[in-house]
């Protein structure tokens, strides 16, 4: 008796359930952990069935017949607790044998597995989406163990790699051989580093599969390491990128074939002669060389893809265009050149007491090559010279045209009357009667050596800048004054001024001074100091070197006119 109760308290005394049941299954003993198992007190349990309480897992074979035959069962079971809350159980269940052999009972022992097979369950749920997703995704995947040598692949790795089941060897040489040789060098050196830094790493290189044709592949690595944290081999996952990859050097080379083309069409945009076009055209093709490749000639398009056949295509149509229109240039600048030849002013007189010299360039691009700036100097029958320097606003043939009336017109005007107030007065009439839409300035002087004068009339132009033998320079204006033609019958007045010998009158047109630096009157007093600088100059070189003060983007005609009394 002594001995049953102690057998029972060692049985309560035990963390795992145990029952006990009769040879009709009916729980005769419950140890006290089947109340944590069971929700139940072993009280409760006792006199229950034990299929009321436990039933089997799902695919398990039933148990208890097997038991009262005298067999011993293990396997998983489902635990029915008294809360509704169901438990998965690893029973094992010994029958319980009388004298002769035969089953008066069983004896089980249960263990809660219930969080351990769940995440078995777990496990294997992850591990069937990782090999859904591997497949899906088409990753093979490697294990190489440094520490043994070997490095098993997946099918998938060997697909695509192009080898059969089994036929990667596993050895390092092996995989060196497998990468193209201008890849090899950098692979090697990602996975060494990798190595040393115990990190994972990523691989993008071409492969030679034993077919001959390369392909691309992206390999995810991860460096393991032992228990001292030394290097002990890498596991990972590799995938085919071929396909990925074409589709971005094809971006790419439409990418780069868009620049080409809006680079080639403003380089041929700006080519304005037939030999820039040419320039152009030959460093196009040597572009279009470059982003095709070594292969066929550029002329034999049958072996270019369709793209590269419209690039060439829209190149040799983007040439021909240029090339009409530098013809076209061409044929417009030679017109451009003849007229601005033909409106060259007249000869500079030759006078006995002047020395008088000269600079006109006309502004705008090459097809406006054709300016309104005039200029004229003409002797007097008393031996002075009337000197006369016009602007017509704008540039091109329009502006020519008025310029030639006007000049014409004024030159005309001084054979009757050489004082420049009248002559801005006559200039005034003829500009409402000839040109009443244009905006004209001009400047007239008139220098008399016997008298030592100069007199001086202005139409809204620039003023007059009079270098004295000295080196000193002053700034003739009478006020801006009102353009020609602008007020018909406006009484015009004039200024005069004393001259000696050496004395230099100088007139010029706005774009000598005009700037996007400056505001015009800074521009003329530049031109006053600069005038006063050269006064010992040759009257052609200081001509020249006050025509070089004027701002050449602004583009505009520059013209510079000036006399010396000996």
């Amino acid at each position: 008796m002594e001995r049953e109760t102690d057998e029972r308290r060692l049985l309560h005394a035990l963390s795992l359930t145990v029952l006990a049941t009769d040879g009709l299954g009916v729980i005769a003993f419950a140890n006290d952990a089947a109340s944590e198992l069971f929700g139940r007190s072993p009280e409760e349990l006792v006199g229950t069935h034990v299929l009321d309480v436990v039933a089997l897992g799902p695919g398990e074979a039933p148990a208890l017949p097997n038991v009262l035959e005298g067999i011993r069962w293990q396997g998983d079971v489902v635990v029915g607790r008294a809360d509704g809350e169901d438990r998965v159980a690893a029973a094992t269940v010994n029958p319980i044998l009388d004298t002769d052999g035969g089953v008066v009972g069983a004896i089980a022992v249960l263990e809660d597995m219930t969080e351990i097979r769940r995440t078995e369950a777990e496990a294997a749920a992850s591990e069937l989406r990782l090999r859904l997703a591997h497949a899906a995704a088409e990753l093979g995947t490697w294990h190489w163990n440094l520490l043994d040598g070997t490095n098993v692949w997946d099918a998938q790795m060997h697909h695509i790699y192009g080898l059969q089941p089994g036929g990667f060897d596993g050895t390092w040489d092996a995989w060196v051989g497998s990468i193209h040789p201008d890849d090899r060098e950098e692979a090697i050196a990602v996975v060494q580093r990798a190595m040393e830094e115990r990190a994972t790493y990523v691989l993008r290189n071409r492969i030679v599969r034993p077919d001959g044709k390369p392909r691309w592949i992206e390999a995810h690595g991860k460096v393991l390491v032992d228990a001292e944290g030394n290097p002990a081999g890498t596991i990972g996952c590799v995938q085919d990128v071929t396909a990925r990859i074409r589709l971005e050097q094809r971006q790419e080379d439409a990418a780069a074939r868009a620049l080409l083309l809006q680079q080639v069409t403003a380089d041929f945009s700006q080519a304005l002669t037939p030999d820039q076009v040419s320039a152009v055209l030959a460093d196009s093709l040597e572009r279009v060389r470059a982003l095709i490749g070594d292969g066929p000639e550029l002329d034999v398009d049958r072996s270019l893809s369709q793209e590269n056949a419209q690039l060439l295509d829209t190149l040799t149509t983007q040439h021909a265009i240029a090339a009409e229109r530098a013809e076209l240039f061409r044929r417009t600048t030679a017109i451009s050149e003849e007229l601005q030849f033909s409106l060259a002013a007249s000869p500079l007189p030759t006078l006995e007491r002047f020395e008088i010299a000269a600079f006109y360039a006309p502004g705008g691009d090459d097809l406006e090559h054709v300016g309104g700036d005039w200029y004229d100097a003409v002797g007097t029958s008393n031996g002075g010279v009337v000197l006369v320097v016009g602007d017509v606003m704008g540039r091109g043939v329009r502006a020519a045209t008025t310029m030639i009336h006007v000049r014409a017109g004024i030159r005309g005007l001084l054979t009757v009357e050489p004082s420049p107030a009248a002559l801005l007065e006559a200039a005034d009439e003829m500009m409402v009667r000839d040109a009443p839409e244009q905006f004209v300035t001009a400047t007239a002087v008139l220098v008399d050596p016997v008298e030592g004068t100069l007199e001086l009339s202005s139409a809204g132009h620039v003023p007059l800048v009079l270098v004295r033998p000295d080196g000193t320079a002053d700034v003739i204006s009478l006020g801006s004054g009102l353009p020609l033609g602008v007020q018909p019958r406006l009484r015009r007045t004039s200024e005069q001024v004393t001259l000696e010998p050496g004395c230099i009158a100088l007139l010029i047109t706005d774009g000598v001074v005009e700037s996007r630096g400056h505001d015009i009157d800074e521009g003329v007093e530049r031109l006053r100091r600069r005038a006063a600088e050269l006064v010992d100059r040759p009257l052609a070189e200081l001509v020249a070197e006050v025509a070089a003060l004027a701002d050449e983007r602004l583009h505009d005609d520059v013209t510079v006119l000036a006399a010396r009394l000996r």
